[in-house]
């Protein structure tokens, strides 16, 4: 990566090359900017609007795919909004059958005005590297504000709503009564973060975002992080089947704090128990409750004891046989402190207290 580096050198396509350093990186969506001093008149790239792209429309990659240098190649754009790639990464990707391979990452993706569109970034590949039409571009559009934050500040800021976020199942989707809602599902909230300060709760299916709809998980991720610290920002939620609108000041995130799991409150997963989880565990089809699928480390739910496949039977002493009514318990009843009753194994347990 070119933050790691010592030295920086940009090559031009006549074989000139330039030393260049380092004006901000941006770990999260895998970007950095460089620049250089040149004497001459270089014409410079237009940049497009990503959010006109649609599928089926020409593009057009360049870069130094195994190092043969300024070659092009043409494809269509084939998928929008694809998520995956690097570790960490929060673009919702443009995909494209252009012909992309090692040495295209950091190339623009243009469409057929030469407009700078995305940015070469990965590909999908079984064929050990090798292009198989499954190329994946950063959209331009994400990129535009952390070229603003780079020239203005040298480094990139996000916003910070302080819940952790999934996708949820088709299960869960129906157990919820969300079949066919788009959005992302609110299951942890860090304790004192802007989403509890705004009555954001675990529970909530997030639909919408100062009113742009959220597509998934990532897309929703991608969006808070876009707002600007200090901004207030409308969430659109449901909550036991009623639409409600949320007012919410972002704060700027913090990796140390975004990092701290024994504020993420209740710090549990639970899915509903289907017959295939009864069937593994062998629980007698007289049990209700919420199957444990994970515990994340350090948080409350960890510190009282609950580990994977437990079966939670009762929250603070009230009885949850679905996800509705744990929800609604956690929201109730477990406002400041919070046990559990679990089934594990073939013994029964009651776990201890754990006080805010």
């Amino acid at each position: 990566m070119v933050g790691d580096a010592n030295e920086i050198s940009v090559a031009l396509n006549d074989g000139t090359e330039y030393t260049a350093e380092l004006v901000g990186k941006d770990e999260r969506k895998d970007l950095a900017m460089v620049s250089f001093q040149c004497a001459d008149d270089l014409p410079l790239a237009v940049l497009g609007d990503s959010d006109g792209v649609m599928v089926g429309d020409w593009a057009i990659a360049i870069g130094n795919p195994l190092g043969f240098m300024s070659s092009m190649t043409m494809g269509i754009v084939s998928a929008l909004g694809r998520t995956g790639g690097p570790a960490g990464n929060i673009n919702d990707f443009i995909q494209t059958d252009t012909s992309i391979n090692q040495g295209n990452s950091g190339g623009a993706l243009v469409n057929i005005r030469g407009e700078v569109i995305g940015i070469n970034t990965w590909i999908a590949s079984s064929s050990g590297g090798g292009s198989v039409g499954l190329g994946f571009a950063i959209p331009i559009n994400n990129a535009k504000r952390s070229i603003e934050e780079f020239i203005n500040k040298g480094e990139i800021s996000y916003g910070w709503l302080g819940v952790s976020l999934t996708d949820p199942d088709r299960d869960t989707l129906q157990a919820l009564k969300l079949a066919g809602k788009r959005g992302a599902m609110v299951t942890q909230m860090f304790l004192g973060s802007p989403a509890e300060k705004g009555g954001i709760q675990p529970g909530d299916f997030i639909t919408a975002l100062n009113g742009k709809e959220v597509r998934s998980m990532n897309h929703l991720t991608l969006m808070v992080g876009d707002l600007k610290p200090g901004e207030r920002a409308g969430f659109q939620l449901i909550r036991e089947g009623v639409q409600r609108d949320i007012q919410v000041r972002i704060e700027e995130r913090s990796n140390d704090v975004a990092a701290e799991n024994s504020k993420l409150w209740p710090g549990v997963y639970v899915v509903p128990i289907t017959d295939s989880i009864r069937g593994s565990l062998k629980l007698d089809s007289k049990v209700e409750g919420l199957y444990v699928g994970q515990v994340i480390a350090k948080s409350p739910a960890a510190v009282v004891g609950l580990v994977r496949q437990d079966i939670i039977t009762s929250v603070n002493g009230e009885r949850v046989r679905d996800l509705t009514s744990f929800y609604k318990v956690m929201r109730e009843k477990a406002l400041r402190e919070i046990w559990f009753d679990v089934q594990r194994g073939e013994s029964t347990l009651e776990t201890p207290k754990y006080k805010r």
